[in-house]
């Protein structure tokens, strides 16, 4: 069966309720440029870009509560209505915090600022999570680049969206604008069937079903992989912001051009995702694939040293391949990784390390970006998270040949 049988399929497993949730995953990958341009251009407003590092580390602590909330509510209720809850109170922050933006409430530009690192790790590992486990292997090695094309090309979308509004009505316009489609995935996603009904068990809480040395220690690796990520990838971020900061001036100019950078970052994704991945998948091993992230990553790095790495447009272009192909290789590739561990195994794998070490991750960075802000050193630093990258890549697949060939 392929992906268009799947699609069309009369399956009850199928039925309509894949292209939900496409819909769903859309949506919430469209929404997040209209939030992250305007929550981020008001921010810069009322902060400046040199006070990131340090809302990096409170969204952390708002990461971590809401995270062990979500596992907490995931015990006794659905997926769904753990979605559906998060994406709600998700839409009545961000309508609050314009409000206070209007008003001259400091504190509320900061907490959307914060607010927006936590609800798309939410929304989108909440969804992932359902689909790793709703779905077998064979369909989702089917499915993952459909998935990732639908969210790319909703960013797309999105971020073209984005600059044309803030021209036209500017950065407050597009932030309530936003608020349609944070909701509107929650809708969607409760037309897919409900895994507790599937399966027929009582929700476990993901936490607890990370059991046994090996699989601690598999879970482990790629939790530091996961992290080492995103030490490259914020880094990158902080630099881009500074240069981005002092290149353009005003707010509505800013909310165009972050909305340009996330159209070009997601369709770059799009082209990884949907017409890279397909091809590269059956023909390549996933070790392969997870040793091709980094190197390429280094290879960039070391081209940006070498050719002075202040400007504003070399930035940005090795920005938007960072997060391009951390949307798209890294986190298909990541996917896969989780596929072969048990249902139960996967959601806990999952909050460990996309939404709790992702998260913990930029807090730890972000708190050396506060005192550390040298060229030299961020470069070095970035050097070195990638040869432990590389070392702990070759480590990983030793132990996935041990545990599951």
């Amino acid at each position: 069966m392929n992906i268009l049988q799947i699609l069309k399929s009369d399956d009850p497993r199928f039925k309509g309720h894949l292209w939900f949730f496409l819909g769903a995953y859309f949506l919430v990958l469209f929404n997040y440029p209209l939030v992250r341009a305007a929550s981020t251009t008001m921010f810069f407003e009322d902060f400046g870009a040199k006070s990131t590092p340090l809302a990096w580390l409170w969204s952390v602590v708002f990461l971590v509560a809401s995270v062990f909330f979500c596992n907490h509510l995931q015990a006794k209720h659905s997926v769904h209505k753990v979605f559906f809850w998060a994406s709600s109170f998700t839409t009545a922050l961000f309508g609050l915090s314009v409000l206070g933006f209007i008003s001259g409430i400091k504190q509320l530009t900061f907490l959307s600022f914060i607010w927006k690192e936590v609800y798309i790790v939410i929304q989108i590992h909440l969804l992932l999570a359902y689909a790793n486990t709703y779905f077998r292997k064979d369909e989702f090695k089917m499915i993952v680049g459909v998935v990732g094309a639908a969210g790319s090309l909703g960013g797309v979308l999105g971020g073209l969206l984005t600059s044309y509004l803030s021209h036209k009505w500017g950065t407050v316009f597009v932030a309530w604008f936003s608020l349609i489609f944070i909701f509107s995935p929650a809708v969607l996603f409760f037309y897919t069937p409900d895994l507790a009904a599937k399966n027929n068990e009582k929700p476990v809480s993901p936490m607890k079903s990370l059991k046994g040395k090996d699989i601690k220690e598999y879970v482990f690796i790629i939790a530091v992989i996961v992290m080492l990520s995103q030490f490259i990838i914020n880094i990158a971020d902080f630099k881009f912001n500074l240069a981005f900061e002092a290149a353009i001036p005003d707010s509505a100019s800013r909310t165009g051009y972050l909305g340009w950078i996330y159209t070009w970052t997601n369709l770059l994704t799009f082209i990884l995702q949907f017409l890279c991945m397909p091809l590269l998948l059956p023909r390549i091993s996933e070790k392969t694939l997870h040793l091709f992230i980094p190197v390429s990553y280094l290879i960039l790095t070391s081209g940006l040293i070498l050719s002075g790495g202040v400007m504003l447009l070399p930035l940005a272009g090795f920005y938007i391949y960072l997060k391009a192909s951390d949307y798209s290789l890294f986190s298909g590739g990541k996917e896969l990784l989780y596929q072969p561990l048990s249902p139960d195994q996967k959601y806990g794998a999952k909050y460990l390390t996309d939404m709790l070490v992702y998260r913990a991750s930029k807090a730890l960075i972000a708190a050396v970006l506060i005192y550390l802000q040298s060229s030299f050193i961020l470069n070095m630093m970035m050097i070195s998270f990638l040869l432990v990258w590389l070392i702990l890549v070759i480590k990983l697949f030793g132990i996935h040949r041990k545990l599951f060939s």
